[in-house]
């Protein structure tokens, strides 16, 4: 299986993991399709931009390790991928204007899920605006379900309200370890799990080191 293959899940507000690291938490670029003509230079283009997407994300873990979360190495290291981040958006905000979202009859699966994974490294205003249209590429089959709910828990954690699907973690400000952030209706979270194509929450968690720890289950009166 090639790099570009292997899907990160990125998770709180500020910390993102390359695509390597993951393999096996059901998120991925979706079945395989041929784009052709214009599409095809499309497709070429994100498939590079999904490259710079990734640059700093496969170092970042080695550089932390080497000299510390707070260290000038990691935040240099950091500054230099949001300039390809903000420059990978813009490019990609063209490209819905001209053609709209970049599904995976249009220009496959590597650039759809390059695509996604932009956005996902954007702002939230950016998140927000383009949410809509992620929607309905969803109920054309243009884009993976997993991938749709990923992002919409992470319009919600930003907006302060609850996730739905559990895919955020947040770093706990009194211990410093990461936990995940509240879950609506988490009794039944790998129900919607279930439904879109993610695998169970407990198995989600491992990749993280954690354990998870169901709520309790509510008492009927």
């Amino acid at each position: 299986m090639q790099k570009w293959q292997l899907y990160a899940v990125t998770v709180a507000l500020l910390w993102t993991s390359p695509l390597s690291q993951h393999r096996h938490l059901g998120l991925g670029e979706g079945p395989v399709h041929q784009a052709a003509g214009r599409n095809e230079a499309i497709r070429a283009e994100l498939e590079r931009m999904l490259e710079e997407d990734q640059t700093v994300r496969n170092q970042a873990d080695e550089v932390e390790k080497k000299y510390g979360s707070k260290s000038k190495e990691l935040e240099e290291l950091w500054a230099r991928q949001t300039v390809k981040d903000k420059k990978n958006l813009s490019r990609l905000e063209e490209m819905i204007k001209e053609n709209g979202w970049p599904g995976l009859s249009s220009v496959g699966g590597k650039a759809s899920l390059a695509a996604f994974l932009i956005l996902q490294h954007a702002d939230y205003e950016y998140q927000k605006k383009y949410f809509p249209l992620v929607k309905e590429a969803l109920k054309k089959g243009e884009i993976e379900a997993s991938n749709v709910a990923l992002l919409e828990d992470r319009i919600l954690v930003r907006e302060g309200k609850e996730q739905i699907y559990g895919t955020q973690l947040k770093t706990n400000e009194s211990t410093g370890k990461l936990e995940l952030s509240p879950i609506k209706d988490e009794e039944d979270v790998d129900m919607r799990r279930r439904a879109v194509g993610l695998p169970p929450i407990a198995e989600y968690l491992k990749a993280f080191g954690l354990q998870y720890v169901p709520p309790r289950k509510k008492q009927q009166r």
